[in-house]
């Protein structure tokens, strides 16, 4: 789940899209994994991450940064911000262009972000926040294994004569009070986005999907009230709150002709309604030792209308209604202010997307088909720490998942998406760790009053992820496809107190994983498929060539 200032990101059904943000205007990001998520009523097994946006007391005052590199890649930014009495405001507008390492890979982009507070008290703060994106990008689809080493940089034949590209415009308001006092913290918020999309991709006589052409509306709220008053003398903290969302989506899919409309292949509406109600409490058992215990309790609805019905499959519409109870118990030690360790014992629970429910079947009667599915949920174990010592910076986790009915996206020998089937049984376990060393400090810019001086600091992280099904029928014990299995990240960076860095980074996987969910086609280069697959599936989407950027950051 992804918030913008604890108000959800997400679309209705559960969907996100990313690229509606721009980074440069974000202030920082919280991370809550897995069941540290029930605070905000996140139903993911991954839990959540909430955005920060940029104000007037944290922003620079005016700042404009450039940039450019090979592809045709430019990008420029220019930011704003003031505080007047009790107003504050920030503004910031971008574009980004790129001609692309593949054929038919151009893309264009502009994003105005603005946000605006006004202090009605020291305790009391009312903020209203504004987004507007333009994505216009081709789309050069997937290659084969063999295409993807030897000539990376062209495109999937069709994806020129089809012209597959997506373009969508897209506007979020929305608004959020905030009151703070010595033991009592409220949020009450509003929002509304509304989205205009259209994709052009692959079409032929048995698989119809073609041209996709949607427009969407997101309504919602949070109420989220916490209390820090004592109980029975110790430490307590209680969380209560609730976040419902409404999203409408009225879509249309027309034959693509080389690029052009034909006629219609597909029309419907979909309709979905999340109400997540959730409660939490952490009580301090000892003034290190605590407890956390809380619960989520959610109502889901999917309504697809079908109003295209002289297709082969013919009325599709459906209605499903989810529930579903999450409970979570955990303790967390706390060896000073900056060092704790952790364990939680929780159950998550996640209901299919759109795009799980609704896709076109493969075949001479290609059409829609809503395919009734499951809620995917789990119970998680998890183990950890996360501290900071002297110039070491740390966090460790691992954990354990066991999921039933895990909802998972199939695709065909095209990378097109067909549909979602439930698992009956997976487990996702693993290990996250990350590990930051500040190697030197006060370089050649010594520190200087409240100003620290340069430093030179050395960043790893680690992932370990073991993604199986659990005796399944089909699959048995199999990888999941498309987890990279061990990931490594290494950054050496020299900063300055001025603004300029450098630095030098490494990411890799350290083995070979599956792309597909019978395990014979692998990601690295020395993998083969098995000898009875006579057709590599072209489903993938080779990175950048050798590629050099700059840029410019100027701020007062």
């Amino acid at each position: 789940m992804f918030l913008l200032d604890g108000l959800s990101y997400n679309q209705g059904d559960g969907e996100t899209i990313l690229e509606d943000l721009d980074v440069s205007t974000l202030s920082h990001a919280e991370i809550f994994r897995g069941a540290a998520a029930f605070r905000y009523g996140a139903l993911t097994l991954g839990g959540a991450i909430n955005l920060v946006p940029l104000t007037g007391y944290d922003a620079a005052p005016f700042q404009s940064r450039i940039e450019g590199g090979s592809y045709g890649y430019a990008r420029a930014q220019m930011s704003g911000s003031a505080v007047e009495g009790p107003l504050d405001e920030f503004g910031s507008i971008s574009f980004r262009l790129r001609d692309g390492f593949r054929e038919h890979s151009r893309e264009n982009t502009e994003i105005l972000f603005a946000d605006a507070g006004y202090k009605l008290s020291e305790q009391v703060e009312n903020r209203f926040y504004l987004t507007l994106d333009r994505t216009d990008r081709e789309l050069p689809g997937g290659l084969t294994k063999s295409e993807m080493e030897n000539t990376p940089w062209q495109a999937n034949p069709l994806a020129a004569a089809q012209d597959w590209n997506k373009n969508w415009s897209y506007v979020r308001l929305a608004d959020k009070l905030s009151i703070r006092i010595e033991e009592i913290q409220f949020d009450a918020g509003a929002f509304w986005f509304h989205r205009d999309l259209e994709q052009r991709g692959f079409f032929s006589p048995d698989f119809r999907q073609g041209i996709e052409m949607y427009y969407s509306d997101n309504f919602g709220a949070n109420l989220n009230f916490v209390s820090h008053h004592e109980v029975f003398g110790q430490r307590n903290l209680f969380t209560i709150g609730l976040s419902p969302q409404f999203e409408t989506e009225n879509s249309q899919n027309y034959q693509n002709i080389f690029g052009r409309t034909g006629a219609t292949t597909a029309r419907g509406e979909g309709i979905s309604l999340n109400v997540p109600f959730y409660v939490e409490n952490q009580f301090y058992i000892a003034r290190q030792l605590s407890i956390l215990a809380g619960a989520q309790a959610i109502f889901v609805e999917r309504h697809f209308r079908d109003s295209f019905l002289s297709d082969a499959e013919g009325n599709q519409s459906h209605r499903q209604d989810f529930f579903g109870f999450n409970p979570k118990l955990g303790a967390i030690y706390e060896f000073d202010r900056q060092t704790q360790a952790f364990v939680n014992f929780s159950r998550s629970w996640q209901p299919p997307s759109f795009d799980d429910l609704v896709a076109f079947t493969e075949g001479p009667d290609s059409s829609v088909v809503y395919t009734p599915l499951q809620s995917q949920h789990a119970w998680t174990l998890e183990i950890g720490t996360r501290g900071k010592y002297s110039r070491i910076q740390w966090e460790l986790s691992l954990y354990c998942s066991w999921l039933r009915n895990e909802l998972l996206e199939l695709n065909d020998a095209f990378g097109n998406d067909i549909g979602a089937t439930n698992v009956h049984r997976s487990i996702h376990q693993g290990i996250e760790a990350s590990l930051e060393v500040e190697l030197l400090q006060e370089i050649l810019i010594p520190k200087q009053g409240n100003r620290a001086g340069d430093r030179l600091s050395f960043d790893q992280s680690y992932t370990l992820n073991d993604f199986h099904f659990d005796q399944d029928p089909v699959y048995g014990d199999n990888r999941i496809a498309g987890i990279p299995i061990q990931v490594y990240e290494a950054q050496l960076l020299y900063e300055t107190p001025l603004g300029f860095y450098a630095g030098l980074n490494v990411q890799c996987n350290l083995s070979r994983y599956p792309v597909d969910h019978a395990n014979m086609l692998f990601a690295d280069a020395d993998a083969i498929a098995d000898a009875r697959i006579d057709v590599q599936p072209e489903i993938f989407h080779p990175g950048d060539g050798r590629a050099i950027y700059g840029g410019v950051s100027w701020s007062w």
